[in-house]
């Protein structure tokens, strides 16, 4: 079916030019006539089917985008309205783990935003936006020009979507800091030094560089995770003080440096609660804030509540409170569930959406937003976090719809791509020693891969059933009609699956001097297997070509490299093994020990899968 889009909502809505085209196929002149018109009083929106035309009444331009989503994914259109719940409905995307998004890429990845009904995009740069007189901000790591930050907030103003720098102004800076230029600016590493006027002038340019760059007067500011603070090049310098006091003193000065360039900050809330923890966990039920503390938070800073971990409702309406007990209304950060993971893994993000949304809905909290992250080197595919993106916005315009509409809805936002489908892909981690428990998490598939094939210290939790479970997974993904994302996974479920065989059975058959079973894994399994890396490895970077600047595959290029050498040195040898039955093997007679209580949650970053050597 084929609509004609009044030309009249253009000035409004530019956005509907480039959806026009982009998806040509729903549009032309003999197309029903859509009209769009502003000032619905309830925010979302009111759709209606009439006899010779469809009016869509909407009260922020999200709502006009949204409903045009739904419209392209109904055959035939059908009359349907939905109350928005939040006032933002938000994603904060992490361009700071090497992977920094091409505005090219952004205008894309903006629109399938908007059809979804998101109206707001928090980039979140650590150092990756360059700051005139500052060299070794981003240096070499593909950092923003000026602008081309300009451009991304355009692309995002065009479809109703406010773009919010989302940046660090006391930890999370160790890309900086590890410079000899930045070594006077650390307390400990990767933490700035409170109370110094070159730290006051560096934040300084920070700010003006954003105020330069958005149009926004929103800015978040981060501050979480600082850990050490106080502990370090400020000890020394200045005694021991209260943490509190610290924090609370730097978020004065900086609140007021955003003051003066018009902007209201946030931060993540953590370092409060952390503070006040005996064990320094964000999710404490023990901590306690003492009230002089309370009492130092600046007013007119915003709080982020960020949970990603908890399936139980009760425990989003007790955060809550505690965050109201502190004096603010608390903006909501969910988790898409993309770090240290290949595909986002959906089981989690389900669990906590389902329960940190509804509850964000019932506690009428004005913002909500679903952080990506991209730690340990952003080796998770982008297209993979839609799903979650989805059912973040469907519950934020009510969660009205079923499966069946969503599917529909998918289809039509993201061409060529099967929702089902990559819910199905989710399989790369959620493997069956998961299934039926709740809050388990996994990245199964990223550790095995870049497990060590000869040490195996990890082998003893992989399960018998996962070369099976991925060979099967890697023939189910690779459809004639898969979309160049889920042939990206069947290439990761089929390297996994081979390489999993190998550490299963490799050690095995020397143990048991079975000749012929080393002599088959190494002249077709192990084979197929660097075949198979190597198939991965090229599409991987293809992937990275198209989302990403260069800068920063070289960390992911080394990893596969480092595997295939790996891998070559296993081939090595087997040969040896094959041609001395009386060789001694010294890493072989290392049996493997569990480093988990349990295989349903296991979960390793690259380091840890990579060696048992400490190293960073």
């Amino acid at each position: 079916m084929k609509f004609l889009l009044s030309r009249e909502s253009f000035a409004s809505l530019p956005g509907l030019s480039l959806i026009e085209k982009s998806h040509a196929a729903h549009f032309g002149a003999d197309g029903i006539p859509v009209h769009f018109a502003s000032g619905r009083g309830q925010p979302g929106f009111s759709l209606t089917v009439e006899s010779d035309a469809i009016r869509v009444e909407y009260a922020a331009p999200c709502d006009a985008y949204r409903a045009l989503g739904l419209l392209l994914a109904d055959t035939p259109p059908q009359s349907r309205s939905q109350d928005r719940v939040h006032q933002t409905v938000g994603v904060m995307w992490d361009v700071s783990r090497n992977a920094v998004v091409t505005p090219d890429a952004w205008e894309g990845h903006f629109q399938k935003l908007a059809l979804l009904g998101i109206n707001s995009l928090q980039l979140y740069m650590e150092d990756v936006y360059a700051i005139p007189g500052e060299p070794f901000f981003g240096y070499a790591r593909g950092a923003y020009s000026a602008e081309e930050l300009r451009r991304i907030d355009a692309s995002g103003h065009q479809f109703g979507i406010e773009v919010i720098p989302c940046i660090q102004t006391l930890g999370h800076l160790l890309q900086i800091t590890q410079w000899p230029a930045y070594a006077s600016y650390a307390d400990v590493e990767g933490v700035l030094m409170v109370d110094e006027e070159s730290t006051k002038a560096l934040i300084g340019k920070m700010l003006d560089q954003m105020a330069a760059c958005f149009r926004t007067r929103t800015i978040h500011i981060g501050m979480d995770e600082a850990h050490g603070l106080g502990r370090g090049q400020f000890l020394r310098k200045n005694g021991f003080q209260s943490a509190f006091a610290i924090i609370n003193r730097h978020l004065r000065m900086v609140a007021d440096l955003c003051q003066e360039r018009g902007f209201q900050p946030m931060i993540w809330s953590d370092m409060y609660f952390r503070i006040g923890s005996k064990t320094n966990d964000y999710y404490d039920r023990a901590s306690v804030i003492p009230q002089e503390a309370i009492d130092m938070v600046p007013k007119d800073v915003d709080l982020v509540y960020w949970d990603y971990y908890h399936s139980d409702p009760g425990f989003y309406e007790e955060w809550i409170r505690r965050h109201r007990a502190l004096g603010k209304e608390p903006i909501f950060a969910a988790g898409a569930w993309s770090w240290s993971n290949f595909w986002a893994f959906e089981p989690r993000w389900r669990e906590s959406l389902d329960a940190g949304m509804k509850v964000a809905g019932e506690q009428k909290l004005a913002h909500a937003l679903l952080t990506v992250w991209g730690d340990d080197g952003a080796q998770c595919h982008p297209a993979s976090t839609y799903p979650a993106v989805q059912h973040f916005t469907d519950w934020a315009y009510g969660n009205t719809m079923d499966q069946t509409a969503r599917e529909r809805q998918f289809a039509a936002i993201i061409p060529g791509a099967s929702l089902s489908a990559y819910l199905k892909a989710s399989e790369l981690d959620a493997v069956p020693a998961t299934r039926g428990l709740k809050d388990r998490f996994s990245n199964t598939s990223l550790w095995i891969l870049w497990h060590d094939p000869i040490l195996g210290f990890l082998n003893a939790h992989i399960t018998p059933d996962l070369p099976e479970h991925y060979h099967t997974l890697a023939e189910t993904l690779n459809t004639p009609n898969a979309d160049d994302a889920l042939r990206f996974t069947a290439r990761v479920a089929r390297a996994v699956g081979l390489k999993a065989e190998l550490h299963l059975k490799a050690r095995a058959a020397w143990k048991e001097r079975n000749t012929a079973e080393l002599r088959r894994l190494k002249d077709d399994v192990l084979p197929a297997c660097v075949a198979a890396v190597r198939e991965l490895w090229n599409a991987h970077r293809a992937m990275w070509r198209q989302w990403f600047k260069p800068f920063g595959w070289e960390v992911l290029e080394r990893r596969y490299a480092g595997c295939v050498a790996r891998l070559e040195s296993l081939d090595a040898l087997l040969e040896d093994c094959l041609s001395n039955p009386a060789l001694v093997v010294p890493e072989w007679e290392i049996d493997p020990v569990p480093v988990h209580d349990s295989n349903s949650e296991v979960f390793f970053n690259y380091h840890h899968a990579a060696t048992p050597s400490a190293i960073k």
